[in-house]
């Protein structure tokens, strides 16, 4: 396995064998009654056997990936499009990787498609083979998410009931959001006088994007897709046009509404503080005016806005200010200060909100073009480590936006340790909660992988000012 593209696909083709024994599927599929992965769902050994299938799998798919940078960084011409197609294939039609949320996309359009209000009941109210995989945490909240999503999978629910089916069709909306990526990123880079294949390989190729977009099909992809296409289109001098694709964006997931800084940016290049302000607030009032027709059109509403605390029930250590409320918590606990302690999250969380919303302010204020994309990059990043809860696969969100930004060697180097990690660390999910012996092996497994990857990466010394040389589809 000596070509990295090979390599690569080896090892997604080993993590889609391996997710038909670890990743959590309803009972009535037909992954559940497979002759051998389904045997080894059924017990502890087995589990344990897929577990290392799947980090060994992750494992060769960053070894990979790191082994494509390195020829990217020397200046070599390589078809990074194609290695991306031939690395996701494998995972199409695999069960969704590391986290339930896909079974909870198909519930919810199953709500919908059934006349209930997907943003005041959840999926309880529903039996039967639908419901059998979605995470018993969800199963009595609303939908956190945009009509966008929850009218799409109630369309296609009209259509079947079949989860599995349910599933695939929202993995399309990643395929969808990967492809809106793959389009943008280059040209983003080329405004921002970054070398368009140093950032197709950093962000598209990005094995942490494959994995958690196509692999766990989480709906952020889609957002990320439509915030990035919004602002290569506003490159052209279709501000307007933009504007919409921006509110789209917010229409599946609210944070993507924060390209607009970047939009304010290109409408007003040179303009002063007053005017850009003035842009801001037409982009915004044009996206806010997108995001709310969306809902009206597709008869889901915006009901959404009430549920966008429900995720804040996971207390995510990735959020800064989860750490600090706990932390606060326990101690004035330990002090015996109990009505204290049980506010002490909520305060710390609206802080950390208030900060956020201030920084975000400041930034959108950043004048030329690679500033602002840097500064929806700090803005969505600030929003996952200041806001209630926070997952490995939001940091994909400021990825894109980073990337292009002229990041330096040590921007550089974060980024793509921070992938490296979050890909070979994904199976360690909420679907091992309380599971003790599978927590240790798998961390055992990350560890091990991880450490000779994060060595290897020491020695790539990415390039400062990339040559440029362009992607090749082909």
């Amino acid at each position: 396995m000596r070509s990295p593209m090979v390599r690569g696909l080896v090892g997604s083709v080993v993590v889609a064998l391996a997710s038909l024994v670890t990743s959590v599927v309803p009972q009535s599929s037909w992954v559940a009654s497979l002759p051998i992965t389904g045997d080894l769902r059924h017990s502890l050994l087995g589990r344990m056997v897929g577990l290392t299938f799947m980090v060994a799998g992750l494992g060769l798919m960053a070894w990979a990936w790191l082994a494509v940078g390195r020829r990217v960084m020397a200046g070599e011409r390589l078809p990074l499009l194609r290695m991306t197609a031939y690395w996701s294939a494998p995972l199409l039609l695999a069960p969704p990787l590391f986290s339930r949320d896909a079974w909870s996309y198909a519930a919810q359009g199953a709500l919908v498609a059934n006349g209930y209000n997907p943003y005041d009941v959840g999926p309880g109210v529903l039996s039967g083979h639908i419901v059998e995989a979605v995470d018993p945490m969800w199963m009595q909240t609303p939908a956190p998410y945009g009509p966008l999503p929850l009218a799409y999978g109630g369309l296609v629910a009209h259509v079947t009931m079949n989860p599995y089916t349910l599933m695939l069709a929202h993995r399309l909306l990643a395929v969808l959001g990967i492809v809106l990526i793959a389009w943008a990123v280059p040209r983003l880079a080329s405004a921002c006088r970054v070398d368009p294949a140093f950032a197709t390989w950093l962000v598209v190729l990005n094995p942490m994007l494959i994995t958690h977009g196509i692999g766990a099909a989480h709906n952020d992809v889609l957002m990320i897709g439509l915030a990035c296409s919004a602002f290569a289109i506003a490159l052209t001098g279709r501000w307007g046009t933009a504007a919409v694709i921006a509110g789209a964006a917010a229409a599946v997931k609210l944070p993507g509404g924060l390209v607009v800084i970047a939009i304010a940016a290109v409408m007003s290049p040179l303009a002063g503080r007053l005017l850009r302000f003035a842009s801001l607030a037409i982009a915004g009032a044009v996206s806010v005016l997108t995001l709310f027709t969306i809902g009206a059109l597709t008869g889901v509403g915006s009901g959404w806005f009430g549920a966008l605390d429900v995720p804040g029930l996971v207390r995510s250590p990735f959020s800064i200010a989860n750490l600090i409320g706990m932390a606060a918590s326990g101690v004035l606990g330990w002090l015996g200060e109990d009505t204290a302690a049980a506010q002490a999250l909520q305060i710390v969380r609206l802080v950390g909100m208030v900060a956020a919303l201030g920084l975000i302010a400041v930034l959108s204020l950043r004048s030329s073009i690679h500033y602002a994309a840097r500064a929806v990059g700090i803005a969505l990043l600030v929003v996952v480590v200041l806001g209630p809860s926070a997952h490995d696969w939001y940091f994909l969100w400021c990825l894109p936006f980073l990337a292009v930004a002229r990041p330096g060697r040590k921007l550089t180097m974060i980024m793509t340790a921070v992938s490296l990690i979050f890909t070979i660390a994904a199976p360690l999910n909420s679907s091992l909660r309380g599971a003790t012996i599978p927590i240790l092996t798998t961390t055992a497994l990350v560890i091990a992988a991880a450490l000779p990857l994060l060595n290897h990466l020491r020695t790539m010394h990415p390039a400062r000012k990339p040559a440029k040389v362009p992607v090749t589809a082909a």
